[in-house]
């Protein structure tokens, strides 16, 4: 999708208007060549641009070659994989996002400014720049360490896979280290004294703290920042990969902030940056990438118990929960379920200083009429949203029917294309005819009107409508807006016909209804559950006729758009 740069030309506009920083004139180049067509090219070439601005690259590699490292992971993978889905993109796309809520949101930048910052040495002092910084470190990093993630759950697959032979298997694998310190720890390059003095002055002098080792460092900001003991939240998080291994499961964020703090220790010593770099504003960044996971995880639960998080607390972090969750267009599904689940393309979002709207878009089938809901509940239940947003979320999505139906007309070849155009008309009487046959059988319509109808069931009426050419050819007929040479016209289907042609409505219905995500179940449109996901021969008389209603009413579905059915006179 190309989607509207006005955001992230407006922050450079208004918040780097005189930076010195080199590099930003590529970085906005990189960023509007990414919004044009957002694919793993342009993604890179904003990765490239912005640690070209902040010069973070090292003599023995870079931070893309994690990148690429994790793109491999991702694309193959999905072999042993259930969910799995693109990180790469989905990575800029939370940074253009945070980008834009800084642009237009004064409330947040008020909570940024206000919090504890120590500049990078080369952003000059710019709040701007600051937040460039700081937003693009914890951004476009935040995924860096899936690939721990990814073999994990490959890990237990397989080990199902091979093992299960009633449901469980017993095996209950999980990752462990001969020597775990090696990725809790920064290298030394320099003196020890040298690199740590200075920080470490900042302590108290009865506070247990390693400065060489990342997890201490995370429990730190975490202690400064909400104010909460030091020994119990060290205690928790440097035990964290015992929990992750008691609990089966791996947070991929607590591997991102691991490998930045240790792959950024050795940068600032091998590229003469200040050492408060690594200790503050990069600290900052990785205990937000840690958090975007942990904070629900860990931290909202006892003995913390914070409650929902204030941007004025933590606004990296804030911003990076609040974008990570509503980043879900353009992301390429790699696992075996997440092909088949329904995904959205794209997404339509405003950003004002009260409130953010969020429209996901997808034309190949209907996301639940609960996604945005449940997404709501969830981004309230953890963040303090009203304080940032006083308006609040709005977050909707549609399969709306002029997209399916131009996809439809540009993917399909086997009917004509001013049939085609048609197929919204002939949804909407498909739609008027299923209301009659309820009020005639003493039913009451739950959406009497087109409007009315979730999108989910728009989309079937769509794929009904769509569906009639293909009937027609399995009765050897066509539709024509003219009378056609040696073709006779047929108004009724024979009664073979006719339950044939039920028979396989319903069977549209049903491959239709799962492959959108619903289950078999007493009836809950909200919920996505009918109790007639079941074959056509196991249905009641009184919902076959619904499918028969619904071929018969082909006919005059047609007439409507000015088609009349015809047969070849000849081979009668």
């Amino acid at each position: 999708m190309k989607q509207n740069p006005k955001y992230i030309h407006g922050f450079f506009k208004n918040h780097l208007p005189d930076s010195a920083i080199e590099g930003v004139p590529y970085l906005r180049v990189a960023l509007d060549e990414f919004l044009s067509t957002e694919n793993k090219d342009t993604a890179f070439a904003v990765y490239n641009c912005f640690f070209d601005c902040f010069r973070i690259h090292l003599e023995d590699g870079s931070f893309v070659d994690l990148l690429d490292v994790l793109l491999a992971y991702e694309e193959n993978s999905s072999v042993l994989l259930d969910k799995q889905r693109d990180h790469l993109i989905h990575s800029v796309n939370v940074f253009v996002l945070g980008l834009s809520i800084f642009a237009k949101n004064a409330r947040f930048r008020k909570a940024f400014s206000s919090a504890r910052v120590y500049p990078y040495d080369g952003a000059g002092s710019s709040p701007g720049a600051e937040f460039l910084y700081r937003w693009g470190l914890a951004s476009l990093l935040h995924d860096v360490g899936y690939p721990v993630e990814i073999i994990h759950n490959q890990f237990k697959s397989f080990i199902t896979f091979v093992g299960e032979t009633d449901g469980k298997t017993g095996a209950d694998p999980f990752l462990d280290y001969f020597n775990f310190s090696v990725l809790d720890s920064v290298s030394v390059i320099l003196f020890k004294n040298l690199f740590t003095k200075k920080f470490m002055e900042t302590l108290p002098a009865d506070m247990e703290l390693d400065p060489l080792k990342p997890t201490h460092l995370i429990a730190y900001n975490f202690h400064m920042s909400f104010g909460i003991p030091f020994e119990p939240v060290k205690s928790a998080v440097s035990s964290f990969l015992k929990t992750m291994q008691e609990n089966g499961f791996v947070d991929h964020g607590y591997y991102s902030a691991l490998i930045l703090l240790k792959w950024y220790g050795y940068l600032v010593q091998r590229s003469g940056l200040s050492v408060d770099v690594l200790y503050h504003p990069v600290l900052d960044c990785a205990s937000a990438i840690f958090m975007h996971n942990y904070y629900r995880r860990g931290l909202m639960k006892k003995p913390f118990s914070l409650g929902k998080l204030a941007a004025s607390k933590h606004p990296i972090g804030y911003l990076l929960i609040l974008c990570d969750e509503l980043q879900e267009w353009n992301r390429t599904a790699y696992g075996k379920k997440d092909k088949k689940r329904i995904l959205a393309e794209a997404s339509e979002y405003t950003v004002t200083g009260d409130a953010i709207k969020l429209h996901y878009i997808t034309s190949g089938g209907v996301m639940s009429d609960t996604f945005g809901a449940e997404k709501v509940a969830f981004l309230y239940r953890v963040l303090k949203i009203d304080a940032i947003f006083p308006q609040g979320l709005d977050i909707t999505q549609t399969t709306e029917t002029d997209i399916y139906v131009d996809t439809i007309i540009n993917k399909d070849t086997l009917v004509p294309r001013p049939l085609l155009l048609s197929l919204e008309q002939m949804a909407r009487f498909a739609h008027a005819k299923y209301v009659a046959h309820l009020v005639a059988t003493g039913k009451e319509a739950p959406y009497p009107t087109w409007e009315s109808l979730p999108d989910t069931l728009k989309y079937s009426n769509v794929r009904q409508a769509r569906g009639v050419f293909s009937k027609l050819a399995l009765c050897g007929l066509q539709a024509s807006a003219e009378p056609l040479e040696n073709m006779q016209e047929v108004t009724e289907f024979t009664p073979e016909q006719l339950e044939m042609l039920a028979w396989k409505e319903h069977d549209d219905f049903v491959m239709e209804r799962m492959a959108n995500g619903w289950t078999l179940g007493p009836k809950d449109v909200e919920k996505k559950i009918s109790p007639y996901l079941i074959p056509y021969g196991a249905l009641p008389e009184d919902i076959k006729d619904f499918d028969r209603n619904a071929v018969r009413s082909i006919f005059d579905m047609l007439k409507e758009v000015g088609l009349r059915v015809y047969r070849n006179a000849i081979l009668n």
